[in-house]
């Protein structure tokens, strides 16, 4: 190790790097077993397998000429991510400077290149480390014959090639090069520390890409991939590999969040098997593209709602040959598919296509993501190749294709990637559906198995799913006059005579600058209609009404002028009622984060997931000649005298980051002795005490785990200030499938409809997500005479975060004559969630904050309100409401 580099241990470079659990785990995987071997050119292999197998019992050959470890990671987990921590590790602990990184394909190679080179890119690898004086250097495949070894100054060097540039004979890397006097493929074998790292290295197990890469004599060969199968030499069966020493599969990254949640789209009771091929393919592709069109909808409500720029989502249709594929793109391109909706926004890409052609639509496949790129299907033939790494793959809808799991993973793996980088907590923003239809069968007995990348419950049923419609809600605007008054004044100023068409035109005049004016508030700069914007707005509003040839002939062109006038005062007295309807927010920033510390919340541990046994009192013995010959006889019973399992399962506790013993030592040792007290109930204080000894690190990661869903991460040293107010509030969009006014009966899940017909709320129309709390709670205030205004905040409406950047999105804002009131509703059961409890603490915090500023500031002081949705009943008022649920700071 360089004396310069010591902080660089797995634990620092994991954190500068922000690597997720797998990458991490891998890194320290990587540190135990390069410290325990005497890594050199030359060295044991046999025996630094044999101390490998004992440290990781999978790997049981290297299965090359040198030291090979394959660290298995799902896609989507950030392999090329890892490469740099692998290559900073090596560097900066054991300075091993040269690194040879192989690609399968064109398409792997080029993202390798720019990952690892373009530190202008947002998935360059090495973003983040201050170990390299300069950047490693990159070599690749197209430069390296133009310089020598010496002329690249950094350090660190990095060669990048595809495999197909060194696996042949006659290849231009091995021919000698006047530069090095020999060949750069021999002057790479001659390098002491050469570390080879094999991107989707389940490609390099053929006859010739196995001897080009032993050619090499790596010091040690590092292997990522999401598939750990070769192809075996005969009868053509896949055999996993020997190497691995690290296995993260797709069901355990889909588990922990990683990655998108697959969803199997089917149909209830039709029996495929009675339809033809091309019936259950036109089926198949109009019931993916009802998921498609459903999931484009969420998409956009989301962004809108959260500042986020739009994903344009398509659809993969995998086809079993060319001429399936051009009748699959002739059916999609055809009237009776949608109606011929989707005629320019289909793609087809397969082996087969002339030059010219497969260019052009393999641009418009690599440039999917974009949103100006027209293409929402994909019909691809062949398996797509590894390095398409899309984020906005949101269907596949694969046509009688294998039913292979392998195959479904490698299919489903291509849509699994975040487009946001994160799970959003959205369950339709957080998925892939994958049309099952005739395979749905086999993939319900897959979602059984522990390893499925599916799971029984994540189905949807095309038949139930409903169509939405999208509500962008308008203010709930309050008017001095009655709307037949605003009419009437309209006419006396106008001079128009009064008919029904008349009518319809000066509402629509009116309804035009409501839209104008809010949408003036909400973009403008200045976020206010200035005089030149009342009479854009006015004159906007008018020629939407003379251009409509329905209403052309209402107004004689020698009274537009006085309709302009009178819908510029009109404007502004919009305007001015927009403001009042406004409840102003307090923005704040947070000047001192202060020291973040782990809070958990008293609770019962689970006692279903200890059902340990003590280790059976006996001795095997084996005869080595006869291994059928097993004979197993009593033993002493051990004596666990002076033993103190629970100070052991504590030691154990105690290693974790997040407990403070001297914070939670009671909530430990209650946990502790709920354990320890079931085992001596069950075995009797010898048996508890075996149980402890044999499985302690097991309970402690179990009491932990438990504990973990009762944290909440409390910055009790947090500092506040506001900087200003928002005057306008910001409008949500919903999506919905059916709309009742705030006090109408419906049926079905509350959060499916959208309420209407609101006076005191800024907005006319909202959701809400229960029925017994916020839906109630929304009745009480919309008719309580104490109540001047209320909110349904949208998610950006406030800058309020908890537990590590989460954002806080209170139920409610009440204002009264004199105090607004932040208000949250729970249900019984969740009152005492770690989470909703760290929510009450911001939101205590926030509103003693903005108090102090309002006050002095001329404005109304703020409180909190924590209602237990329990305790909402029609009967109530507000006020006695806001009395017994505000919690004082």
């Amino acid at each position: 190790m360089r004396a310069d580099f010591t902080l660089y241990t797995p634990e620092y470079i994991s954190g500068v790097m922000s690597l997720r659990k797998p990458q991490k785990k891998s890194l320290e995987i990587l540190d135990i077993i390069v410290n325990s071997v005497n890594l050199k050119k030359g060295m044991n292999l046999q025996a630094v397998l044999g101390a490998v197998k004992a440290l990781y019992p999978t790997c049981t050959d290297f299965e090359r000429d040198f030291m090979s470890l394959t660290f298995a990671l799902a896609t989507g987990v950030g392999k090329t991510r890892l490469m740099g921590a692998f290559i900073a590790y090596l560097y900066t602990q054991h300075n091993i400077k040269n690194f040879f990184v192989v690609a399968p394909n064109t398409t792997i190679y080029n993202k390798l290149c720019r990952d690892l080179n373009d530190n202008n890119s947002p998935k360059y690898v090495f973003r983040g480390l201050s170990c390299f004086v300069n950047a490693p250097q990159v070599i690749t495949g197209e430069d390296y014959r133009s310089k020598p070894l010496s002329l690249f100054q950094s350090e660190v060097r990095i060669f990048v090639f595809n495999i197909s540039k060194f696996d042949k004979e006659n290849a231009n890397m091995k021919k000698v090069n006047e530069y090095y006097g020999d060949s750069f493929f021999e002057t790479l074998a001659k390098l002491p520390d050469l570390v080879m790292i094999m991107d989707e290295s389940h490609h390099y197990h053929g006859e010739k890409g196995e001897q080009a890469l032993n050619e090499l004599h790596p010091l040690l060969g590092l292997e990522l991939t999401a598939t750990p199968l070769m192809a075996k030499k005969s009868k053509g069966k896949q055999i996993p590999f020997k190497n691995v020493v690290y296995e993260y599969p797709l069901s355990k990254a889909i588990a922990d969040g990683y990655t998108r949640t697959p969803f199997a789209v089917t149909r209830s009771d039709v029996d495929f098997y009675n339809f033809g091929d091309e019936q259950i393919d036109k089926l198949m592709l109009q019931d993916g593209i009802i998921c498609h069109e459903r999931i484009r909808q969420k998409l956009q409500v989301y962004a809108a709602n959260n500042g986020k720029p739009v994903v344009k989502p398509f659809v993969l249709v995998v086809c079993k040959d060319t001429d399936h594929a051009k009748w699959v793109e002739e059916y999609i391109k055809s009237d009776a598919f949608c109606n011929g909706v989707y005629k320019s926004k289909v793609v087809v890409v397969h082996s087969k296509q002339g030059a010219a052609e497969s260019e052009a639509n393999t641009k418009m496949l690599l440039e999917v993501e974009k949103a100006d790129n027209p293409v929402e299907i994909v019909i691809h033939v062949d398996k797509l190749k590894e390095g398409w790494d899309v984020n906005n793959l949101y269907t596949i809808v694969p046509l009688r294709t294998a039913a292979s799991k392998i195959l479904r993973e490698q299919m489903v793996g291509r849509g699994l990637r975040l487009p946001y980088g994160e799970r959003t907590g959205d369950k339709e923003i957080d998925s892939v559906m994958l049309t099952a239809h005739d395979k749905f069968k086999d993939i319900l007995a897959e979602a059984q198995k522990g390893d499925s990348i599916f799971k029984a419950g994540n189905v949807i049923k095309v038949e139930e799913i409903e169509p939405e419609e999208v509500a962008v809600p308008q203010l709930a605007f309050e008017w001095e006059k009655e709307p037949d008054e605003v009419l009437t004044s309209a006419y006396e100023a106008t001079g128009v005579e009064r008919s029904e068409q008349a009518d319809t035109a000066l509402q629509a005049i009116q309804e035009t600058v409501k839209k104008e004016v809010y949408q003036a508030i909400q973009t403008a700069p200045t976020h206010t209609v200035t005089p030149t914007a009342v009479k854009e707005i006015a004159k906007k509003a008018v020629s939407a009404v003379t251009e409509n040839t329905d209403l052309a002939q209402t107004f004689h062109e020698n009274s537009i002028p006085a309709i302009i006038r009178w819908t510029e005062e009109h404007t502004e007295k919009v305007h001015r009622a927009a403001e009042k309807k406004f409840i102003s927010i307090p923005q704040i920033r947070i000047t001192d984060a202060g020291a973040e510390e782990y809070v958990f919340m008293d609770f019962h541990i689970d006692l279903s997931e200890f059902s340990h046994e003590p280790l059976t009192n006996e001795m095997l013995i084996q005869n080595l000649e006869d291994q059928s010959d097993q004979e197993r006889v009593s033993a002493d019973a051990i004596d666990f005298e002076g033993y103190e399992p629970k100070r052991v399962i504590l030691g154990e506790l105690r290693k974790k980051p997040e407990i403070d013993y001297n914070k939670c030592k009671s909530l430990l040792f209650k946990l502790i002795t709920q354990i320890t007290d079931k085992y001596e109930d069950y075995y009797g204080t010898n048996g508890m005490q075996n149980i402890v000894m044999m499985y302690k690190r097991d309970i402690a990661d179990r009491i932990y785990k438990q504990m973990m869903q009762h944290f909440y991460c409390d910055n009790g040293l947090i500092q506040e200030e506001v900087v200003g107010t928002r005057k306008y509030n910001l409008t949500s969009s919903y999506t919905y499938r059916s709309s009742v006014p705030l006090y109408g009966n419906f049926t079905g899940d509350v959060r499916t409809v959208l309420f209407t017909d609101i006076k005191k709320g800024v907005f006319s129309e909202v959701k809400f997500d229960s029925a017994e709390g916020e839906l109630s709670f929304a009745r009480i205030i919309e008719r309580d005479p104490d109540v001047l205004n209320w909110l349904r905040p949208s998610p950006k409406e406030f800058n309020i975060t908890y537990n590590h950047g989460k954002n806080y999105e209170p139920d409610f804002v009440v204002e009264t004559e004199d105090t607004i009131y932040l208000v949250e509703v729970k249900a019984e059961r969740d009152l005492n969630d770690p989470d909703v409890i760290a929510k009450k603490k911001r939101g205590i915090l926030y509103c003693v904050t903005v108090t102090h500023w309002s006050e002095a500031n001329g404005f109304k002081p703020w409180k909190y309100l924590f209602i237990p949705a329990n305790q909402i009943f029609s009967n109530s008022t507000f006020m006695m409401i806001a009395k017994k649920f505000v919690v004082k700071d």
